[in-house]
């Protein structure tokens, strides 16, 4: 995931484990201080998906 930030907008990006995630990403975003809006780009993917991307990317997973 990435977190992109410009003049109080945030910007979410990437995959993440299941819908739960996605919106707790996104609420924790937007409870910080000086955040207007939140664009909440993530993509749900299953966790196969995401460990063969990681690995292709050479990211590490950290659960």
């Amino acid at each position: 995931m990435s977190v992109n930030v410009r003049d109080g907008e945030v910007t979410l990006n990437g995959s993440v484990h299941s819908r739960e995630d996605k919106r707790r990403a996104e609420d924790l975003a937007d409870d910080v201080s000086g955040v207007r809006n939140v664009q909440n780009n993530l993509r749900v993917e299953m966790s196969g998906q995401m460990e063969d991307r990681q690995a292709r990317s050479g990211t590490v997973s950290t659960h």
